[in-house]
């Protein structure tokens, strides 16, 4: 699976941007060497002649070319050694006049051979995780940080199973929902009380699939409804920029809507929700909902089109148990 062509553009220009970095960081610093030390700048000039020659002679078949390059390339040597030696002397690092790069492995280059290299794939990832508007959770937020032992494993009479139970098993769905994200056309509908773990959980979700090259976007209701409206009634100075926002809405591999019912419920609303809803059910986007809200608060709440699609095509998992962040004295969803 491939990452939006935008995010390999810009990563394509973060590594120019930074071999010019390179490259003028070593201009300065050769700058600041000549005006200290005169004879490195001379030296310099001879080591590019001796360069310059030993390209003509390559090119030569006269007997003697073999010696004159191994003479050259010995002067090269020497100049090299004597240039060190005048940097270490006037307290310059012995690499002061050599390239620096921030990965040694590819050069700054973003590839080792024909393959990417691992900071290019990482510097991509982070990418996507900014682009998700999700960094900052995906930080410290997944499946191996997630404490199971925070939810009680006495069986809850209303339900018959203990919120440990639940849990484990909305996990097991997950973690299928993962595994199995090009061969299905599940969508979620997490629901239950505050602080129980959907946010948390959408977010582990996201962060394994936007590892796996997937597009993900992570909004609540209300922004989502915002700037759907924003662009409708075209309120905004940069039109394109809402334009290419509401697309990645309707286009990203998994849009993850949170907070749903706590925006404000207009016609508008539900207008847009059924459009981005029902759009991506055509195309087969994968949607996770996140709500405070039971069913029967849904359907009061939106029209009979938004919940027919949302009860037809979204499994639902209801998160059970007491408030997690009143159990301990730091929020374990943060």
């Amino acid at each position: 699976m491939a990452y939006e062509r935008s995010l390999y553009a810009t990563v394509e220009q973060e590594y120019e941007d930074i071999r010019r970095h390179n490259q003028e960081d070593l201009e300065a610093r050769r700058e600041a060497v000549y005006l200290a030390v005169p004879d490195i700048e001379a030296i310099d000039r001879e080591i590019q002649s001796a360069g310059l020659s030993i390209v003509s002679l390559a090119v030569s078949s006269a007997a003697d070319t073999p010696q004159k390059l191994a003479a050259l390339r010995d002067k090269q040597t020497a100049l090299l050694a004597r240039r060190k030696e005048l940097l270490m002397r006037n307290g310059f690092a012995s690499d002061e006049l050599s390239m620096r790069y921030m990965c040694e492995d590819c050069q700054d280059t973003g590839t080792r051979g024909t393959k990417p290299c691992e900071c290019y794939r990482r510097r991509l990832i982070m990418k996507a995780f900014e682009k998700s508007n999700l960094s900052q959770q995906l930080r410290n937020q997944s499946f191996k940080t997630f404490d199971f032992s925070l939810y009680s494993q006495e069986a809850d009479p209303r339900y018959g199973v203990s919120p440990y139970t639940a849990i484990r098993n909305i996990v097991g769905v997950c973690m299928d929902f993962i595994a199995e994200f090009d061969k299905t056309d599940k969508n979620l509908l997490f629901w239950g009380e505050s602080g129980l773990g959907k946010t948390f959980l959408s977010t582990c979700i996201a962060k394994e699939l936007i590892k796996k090259g997937y597009s993900v976007i992570y909004e609540t209701t209300y922004q989502i409804v915002s700037l759907l409206e924003d662009y409708k009634f075209k309120r905004g100075d940069d039109m394109a920029a809402l334009k290419a926002q509401a697309q990645r809405l309707y286009e990203c591999d998994l849009l993850i809507l949170d907070d749903l019912g706590a925006e404000f419920s207009t016609a508008y609303t539900n207008a847009a929700l059924f459009d981005i809803l029902n759009s991506r059910l055509i195309t087969n986007k994968k949607t996770i909902i996140n709500t405070n809200l039971d069913m029967k608060a849904l359907a009061d709440r939106y029209s009979e089109r938004v919940i027919s699609r949302i009860m037809g095509s979204y499994q639902s998992l209801q998160f059970i148990g007491e408030d997690l962040r009143l159990k301990t004295s730091v929020n374990p969803f943060n």
